[in-house]
């Protein structure tokens, strides 16, 4: 199968400290340097070949990144779906730049407590988030709302989904991995979670779900298919294998996509998936969930399942509602 996803760094820097991220810890990732705009150009148009369907915009903080708008553009212009995930601290001065490019817009929103929202990010931001989501709605923009989910606001997700449910938007409960960290969800908070995987405007893999209750990824028998179905580009130009957090391989792309995918490393890197030491336990959401399309189980009948309970709330139930109900 081709690869479905590509997990697009554009900038390092972030503007937020946030607790349950490590880029913005690093040194050497905050003063990197931002991809080259003509790169990311040229390799829009080698991952549309490659078969590319979705591309995440990412960083650190991608609204940082000054020529986003001319990339969305042209990824918009190639046909590719796209998504950004902001903190919102800039969506206000780049919402006109940026509306109407993006397939699926994320909001960063931890709670409703703007205390201890502005907590788990490490700045004052809450009130600016409130201030995107009235921005976006009043642009025609329908924004997600990106929960990530912690020990210390997991109790949370009642208020959201009110609140959710009350705009209209979809909720996305998103379990933290910290990969950097022996730390793990309990099974109490997720089933807790769970309780509220039928409401409306609600977005729960229960795949996600289910591999976190079983052990995560085997490395005996692994579930990732992260070489294999995502392309990983990092702001520096290089191929990130097998993925940007276990990067045990940063190919300085110094010729098309396609034939580093053809190479004898990609090959070797595409066996060895799901299998090193590092992978044992694996649950790192962004990469999983493209790889329950590449072999067909369990997890890929929750995770379609969620997917159908997203695209019916969003594109059907909240068009409706709209249509018949006044916030």
């Amino acid at each position: 199968m081709k690869p479905i996803l590509c997990n697009y760094y554009l900038t390092y820097r972030c503007n937020a400290r946030c607790s349950f991220c490590d880029i913005w810890r690093k040194p050497q990732y905050y003063h990197a340097e931002d991809a080259k705009f003509e790169t990311v150009i040229k390799h829009l148009n080698e991952l549309k070949f490659i078969g590319i369907r979705f591309i995440d915009f990412t960083g650190g903080e991608p609204l940082l990144y000054k020529n986003l708008p001319k990339v969305l553009k042209r990824a918009r212009e190639l046909k590719l779906l796209t998504s950004v995930t902001t903190n919102c601290l800039l969506y206000p001065n780049r919402a006109e730049q940026i509306k109407g490019l993006v397939s699926f817009l994320h909001f960063s929103l931890d709670s409703m407590n703007a205390t201890q929202h502005d907590t788990l990010r490490g700045i004052p931001v809450f009130d600016r988030v409130m201030e995107s989501i009235e921005l976006a709605l009043s642009l025609g923009e329908k924004p997600d709302l990106l929960f990530t989910v912690t020990e210390e606001n997991f109790e949370s997700c009642k208020a959201l989904a009110r609140f959710a449910q009350k705009q209209r938007l979809m909720l996305i409960v998103n379990p933290v991995f910290l990969h950097y960290s022996k730390h793990r969800l309990s099974l109490e908070i997720l089933n807790y979670l769970d309780h509220y995987k039928n409401e409306p405007y609600m977005y729960i893999n229960r795949a996600f779900h289910r591999f976190r209750r079983l052990g995560g990824n085997q490395i005996h028998k692994p579930r990732c298919r992260a070489v294999s179905s995502t392309i990983v580009i990092s702001p520096n130009n290089e191929m990130l294998l097998p993925c940007f957090h276990f990067a045990v391989e940063k190919v300085k792309i110094k010729t098309d996509l396609s034939e580093i995918r053809k190479s004898k490393q990609f090959e070797e890197l595409e066996k060895m998936q799901g299998r090193y030491p590092f992978c044992s336990g694996c649950v790192i959401n962004c990469y999983f969930d493209p790889s329950y399309v590449f072999s067909f189980d369990q997890y890929t009948l929750l995770s379609l399942l969620s997917k159908t309970k997203y695209v019916l709330d969003k594109y059907i139930r909240a068009p409706i509602e709209n249509a018949f109900f006044k916030h």
